[in-house]
């Protein structure tokens, strides 16, 4: 029982490697799909990274706590159990105020556990399939889970990291907010 956090942690540590993995071989596997016929359907192989990546829309890198997690389409259990939830999936990175929801707990879903730790300058990197996206933290603050306005767009494009504090508390009223205005854009595409 003394070692099922960290067992935990590696086994989730395994996993985010391998839905990223298969998110950046997606445009291969697709080619292969488009190329397949009718009579000759896409191999195990093809078909598991697909099944994997059911709802993805990108990864979020954040170099200083040493994050790098798939993004899931909604906050729901299902989306915040594969990786990080993207709150409001008709929103565009670098458009709009993009909602991002990660769990922050001591033993289960710790995708946003040391939020905390980000300040004024550090920077978030978004890959999605058509281009990779720069932003620049530009506050940290705590507000009450009713106050979804954090959400709303404002005059410049940004990303809006959203989980529960304190960690460890059962049903926390609070929730720690980190924003990051949109800095470039660079395409993926040839």
């Amino acid at each position: 029982l003394l070692f099922y956090p960290q067992w935990e942690t590696a086994v989730s540590a395994q996993k985010q490697e391998q839905l990223i993995e298969a998110f950046e071989q997606l445009s291969n596997v697709s080619e292969q799909i488009e190329t397949a016929t009718s009579e000759d359907p896409p191999a195990p192989q093809i078909q598991e990274p697909l099944a994997m990546l059911e709802g993805a829309r990108g990864v979020i890198r954040i170099p200083k706590i040493d994050l790098k997690m798939m993004i899931f389409e909604g906050a729901d259990k299902h989306a915040l159990s594969k990786g990080v939830g993207l709150i409001e999936p008709d929103k565009e990175f670098g458009v709009n105020n993009v909602g991002l929801a990660g769990h922050r707990g001591i033993t289960h879903g710790k995708q946003f556990n040391r939020l905390d730790e980000l300040a004024p300058n550090d920077e978030i990197e978004i890959k999605t399939k058509t281009a990779t996206y720069q932003f620049v933290v530009v506050k940290a603050f705590i507000v009450d889970r009713a106050q979804v306005e954090v959400l709303e767009d404002q005059k410049k494009p940004l990303i809006t990291l959203v989980t529960c504090t304190p960690v460890g508390a059962k049903d926390p009223k609070d929730r720690l907010i980190v924003q990051a205005e949109w800095k470039q854009t660079t395409s993926s595409q040839p």
